[in-house]
């Protein structure tokens, strides 16, 4: 069976799509709660509100970091916890990094969003990374693998 799966197994890089990651550091004084409650219900609908957004991405998510249930799988996978520092990640999806730096450089984006994300979070001790994804298994194609 392992050699069957070898011979459909097609992981590639998406050529056609990049990701920026970031993971967030809170602002000063901001509770776990409070971070995710305005970035979810607030600070996102003002980012996906700026037409450079609805035009340059393809996706934007956001990952509410869980520092609790994230200790105990660290411990069930003898590993250590890092996020306690950090609060959550956004991912934006676009088909060429020109596209994502578009909104960052974008005159409203530096008027409306940035001023909001000071808010939230503290953007010298949150991190970034670029990178292109890469799906190596997906349910919806499980069967394709599974008729081999």
């Amino acid at each position: 069976m392992a050699s069957r799966l070898a011979s459909v197994y097609r992981a590639a890089l998406q050529p056609n799509r990049v990701r920026l990651a970031a993971i967030f550091h809170p602002a000063a004084g901001v509770s776990p709660q409070q971070f995710s409650h305005y970035w979810l219900n607030e600070h996102g609908k003002i980012f996906i509100s700026l037409n450079v957004v609805r035009n340059n991405l393809t996706k934007y998510e956001q990952f509410h970091f869980d520092t609790p249930l994230t200790g105990d799988v660290a411990v069930a996978m003898g590993s250590s916890s890092a996020t306690a520092s950090f609060y959550g990640m956004a991912v934006f999806e676009a088909e060429s990094y020109d596209k994502i730096f578009q909104v960052f450089a974008d005159p409203e984006y530096q008027r409306v969003v940035f001023p909001d994300e000071q808010k939230l979070l503290d953007r010298g001790r949150s991190q970034l990374f670029a990178g292109q994804v890469a799906t190596v298994w997906e349910k919806a194609r499980a069967s394709e693998v599974e008729r081999v």
